[in-house]
């Protein structure tokens, strides 16, 4: 990132794939560590899957990744097979996720030549447009595939960190628009909005360090 005006979208795609498959493999590996039969599967972060799966519900043809489904809302059997999927879905999505984050930074970039803005926010709105389709996405697969869970139960997302600090009684509407999966197209919008908002914030802070960490490097 640093001073300069454009970012290698291929490169980056390639980083971000690597990294949400190392996390897959983390999931499962936590999961078979706890003793558990079933792998957490993460469901942020999923360009492609979600808008595979919401072309599948359009085309009348849910029940063919009816299996999948199951696995997003439950956990995924732990074995060999599903282990090499996870990894290879998870590269996948990473890749294309953050092939798209880059593709907003620069345009971004382009649009607001003369404006000199700062490269963490840049890549902030970038991360926070690709958090916010991918969170709308989710939202309607959640909604179209009727999930029998009712919310999230763990997130590494900044919104989700805060929410969880903030006693129940407070900002009760706010929670639930939150950490509720939508049922209408209006939980939907919610949703889409709230990931923008965690991307933004996560990515001018990951940006922020990666910024000073490679300027500190530089000068030792």
């Amino acid at each position: 990132m640093g001073n300069i005006n454009s970012m290698n979208a291929i490169r980056f795609g390639i980083y971000a794939g690597t990294i949400w498959a190392i996390v897959s493999v983390m999931l499962i590996e936590i999961s078979v560590i706890n003793g558990a039969d079933i792998a957490w599967v993460e469901l942020d972060f999923r360009f492609l899957t979600g808008i595979v799966l919401v072309l599948i519900h359009a085309l009348d043809m849910g029940g063919s990744v009816s299996g999948l489904i199951s696995y997003a809302q439950f956990g995924m059997p732990i074995n060999s097979f599903n282990t090499i999927f996870a990894i290879i879905l998870g590269f996948i999505d990473g890749f294309v996720s953050g092939f798209f984050i880059v593709i907003y930074y620069n345009l971004i970039s382009i649009i607001f030549e003369k404006r000199d803005l700062p490269t963490s926010l840049k890549f902030g709105v970038a991360t926070g447009k690709v958090l916010g389709i991918c969170s709308g996405l989710l939202g309607l697969v959640s909604m179209y595939y009727n999930f029998g869970i009712t919310s999230f139960d763990f997130s590494i997302r900044p919104v989700f960190l805060a929410f969880m600090a903030i006693p129940d009684t407070t900002l009760i509407a706010l929670r639930e628009s939150y950490l509720l999966f939508p049922h209408t197209y209006w939980g939907v919008i919610e949703w889409t909005l709230w990931g923008f908002v965690d991307g933004l914030i996560g990515g001018v802070i990951l940006s922020f360090v990666f910024i000073r960490l490679r300027r500190t490097l530089r000068n030792s």
